[in-house]
């Protein structure tokens, strides 16, 4: 990464609104392999050369309790959740910047904090290597954009898929004219510099976009906002109809959409919504995109974990 310093990390484990819990539990807490999914989490987190501390905002008493359990005790600030993630975002981040949680987010705007990036990770991403969370930093450029999203291909993607022996999961991919890719869940930002921060919560709420009802709330939650998001309108009109006709058995089709949203297009349209530079990265590991939002792919996790670890530091190696 281009910048002096390592980068402190806020691992998102709330179970409060727009979160999915797993055994009506907080997914944060279901074990694999016997760990938590969070302390798999945090365990990669900390272990990256490009991290520092590591903010974990959740149910404190009950993340404290875990982490003292499984051996973690430096290196971690544990903080008591809000309301919703974009709350708990904002709480984790002036925590990470060594300040006290009663400090206003908003208020250091145009301080000396602003141009300070963070990592932001999710609880549920237990194959989640040190090496790929370094391999995203390294990648990201945060003197030149505010908001580096991890993304990874299909093709690497394909090694976790299904086969004729063995179960696997199978993804939903964004379409676009240079690849089909998937969002790794890792986001680095200075989020002090975003004109629209509550737009990060809104494309969390309705990130599950095969849902039609979300489809058509995103769409018109854009087209509120005028004629300044008129290319992000027209950018996520494109990539669902590509991955409609996709999904239904028109790939020509799918392609001949998808040709015509770019990835220089995509950033720009996501930083027009979001008011900030954007710039979309690869990682090539694919342990980040495995999100265990539901009882399937945690199964499946489950199942192939020790194979699926090795094929990561096989591909580092």
């Amino acid at each position: 990464m281009r910048t002096a310093t390592k980068v402190n990390a806020i691992l998102l484990a709330g179970d409060r609104r727009a979160s999915i819990q797993l055994h009506s539990d907080n997914k944060a807490f279901f074990e694999l392999r016997g760990v938590p999914l969070f302390i798999h989490v945090t365990r990669a987190l900390m272990g990256a050369e490009l991290v520092g501390d590591v903010v974990i905002v959740g149910p404190a008493e009950r993340i404290s309790a875990a982490l003292k359990a499984h051996g973690i005790s430096e290196g971690v600030l544990v903080v008591e959740q809000r309301e919703n993630m974009i709350e708990n975002f904002k709480v984790g981040h002036v925590c990470s910047l060594g300040l006290e949680e009663t400090v206003p987010f908003w208020s250091l705007k145009d301080s000396g904090y602003q141009e300070i990036p963070v990592l932001v990770a999710p609880c549920d991403i237990p194959m989640l290597l040190s090496e790929e969370v370094d391999e995203f930093l390294m990648r990201s450029n945060m003197h030149e954009y505010d908001y580096s999203i991890g993304v990874t291909s299909r093709d690497v993607l394909s090694n976790y898929h299904p086969s004729e022996t063995k179960d696997g999961i199978q993804m939903i991919y964004f379409h676009v004219k240079e690849d089909l890719m998937r969002h790794n869940n890792l986001h680095v930002a200075k989020p002090l510099t975003f004109d629209h921060l509550d737009y990060i919560e809104k494309m969390y709420e309705w990130r599950y976009q095969t849902r039609f009802a979300n489809i058509l709330r995103m769409f018109f939650s854009l087209l509120s906002n005028g004629w300044r998001l008129m290319k992000s309108i027209r950018i996520f009109i494109m990539m669902q109809l590509s991955l409609y006709y996709d999904r239904h058995g028109h790939p020509k089709l799918a392609d001949h959409l998808r040709s015509t949203v770019s990835f220089n297009r995509l950033s720009e349209g996501i930083g027009n919504a979001l008011g900030a530079r954007v710039q979309i990265v690869y990682t090539h590991f694919g342990g980040a995109a495995l999100d265990a939002d539901n009882e399937k792919d945690l199964a499946v996790i489950e199942q192939r974990y020790d194979e699926w670890i090795k094929m990561q530091h096989d591909m580092h190696s």
